[in-house]
């Protein structure tokens, strides 16, 4: 019955039978005492990456363009992911010379230090205002989950159209099951990593997001009988496992024949989602019920940002941002 409430009952014993009667079949050919090795030699992780790749799609107000947006992207933990790798990404705007950059860690106290950034990409790109034109990384950026790193995006072209960026409008950027982008800084000087603006003075604005698309693709965990390992699955899975395990100590039950060495196998042979996804999707909605912030609450011109009272829009001054020399402060505390 509680396999029957699951929903994955009848697919999984079926797996467990037909391997039930392979090593019955093979414990009469062979000496008993031997038993299933091949099913204790259990891999711990995917031999390969999603190539269904993942597209996340950033929304787009085109409230600014400029030369350069910076920003933190956090792995999550909530699933058995071993890892990420990102391998494009996409952006628009008139584009031209385009470099992107990998921090580990974060992007923050690091925006003028150009030795601790690593260039994955460095191209020249026609203009796409229309459509997102992707930035493919001569070296694919992976993340383990519970890892962070910054990103930095680059127009090379003279002037302030390079690439399209929004203004702060969430406490995240953007969030699925896997990660978060989140808020950072755009840059306006077509000099990477360059203190001086466009306009001279102050060369970075506070309070902006990420415009584009990243692809990546995903490797994930199997299952193994470990603490761990055990934790990072979803609870259907988990209760599952459970279910079944509870079902093989039960003498009346056929899979009470069947060594846990073999049961642990099939276990380990299962995708995360096997047992359904009601619960992930449960707690997509909750994501995207939590990813907005009110426009009020961030509507003065002061704010906490990680741990700084900094500048905010200027809403009554559309240029403000733009223009004024509104962070040399901040620039002068790093030095």
């Amino acid at each position: 019955a509680k396999l029957g409430e699951l929903g994955c009952g009848h697919r999984l014993a079926t797996q467990v039978c037909m391997i039930s009667r392979i090593h019955t079949r093979s414990s009469s050919d062979s000496d008993a005492s031997k038993g299933p090795s091949h099913a204790l030699k259990r891999a711990k992780v995917a031999n390969y990456v999603v190539q269904s790749c993942y597209n996340v799609d950033t929304r787009d107000f085109e409230d600014h363009t400029f030369s350069g947006i910076m920003f933190d992207l956090n792995v999550k933990r909530d699933l058995p992911l071993e890892y990420i790798e990102i391998q494009k990404v996409w952006v628009r705007g008139y584009l031209g010379p385009m470099t992107v950059w990998v921090t580990p860690g974060t992007y923050q106290q690091k925006r003028n230090r150009r030795s601790e950034w690593k260039c994955v990409h460095r191209g020249n790109h026609k203009p796409s205002m229309q459509n997102l034109s992707p930035l493919e990384l001569s070296t694919p950026i992976r993340l383990k989950a519970g890892e962070s790193t910054g990103l930095y995006i680059h127009s090379g072209l003279e002037g302030d159209m390079g690439i399209v960026y929004n203004n702060r409008r969430s406490r995240i950027t953007h969030e699925d099951p896997h990660l978060c982008i989140m808020p950072g800084m755009a840059h306006i000087s077509d000099e990477p990593f360059s203190q001086v603006g466009y306009w001279g003075g102050g060369s970075w604005r506070w309070d902006r997001e990420f415009v584009g698309r990243m692809t990546y693709g995903v490797k994930w965990m199997l299952w193994n009988p470990c603490k761990n390992v055990h934790a990072r699955f979803p609870p259907m899975f988990k209760d599952m496992i459970f279910t079944m395990l509870m079902c093989h100590r039960r003498r009346e039950s056929p899979l009470n024949k069947l060594p846990c060495a073999v049961l642990y196998y099939v276990f380990n042979m299962l995708p995360w989602d096997w047992a359904g996804q009601d619960d992930i999707k449960a707690t997509i909605t909750k994501m995207e019920q939590n990813a907005r912030i009110p426009r009020h609450q961030n509507s003065s011109r002061y704010f906490f940002y990680g741990g700084e009272l900094v500048a905010a829009d200027d809403d009554s001054d559309p240029d403000w941002d733009d223009e004024d020399n509104c962070d040399e402060d901040c620039d002068d505390k790093e030095d």
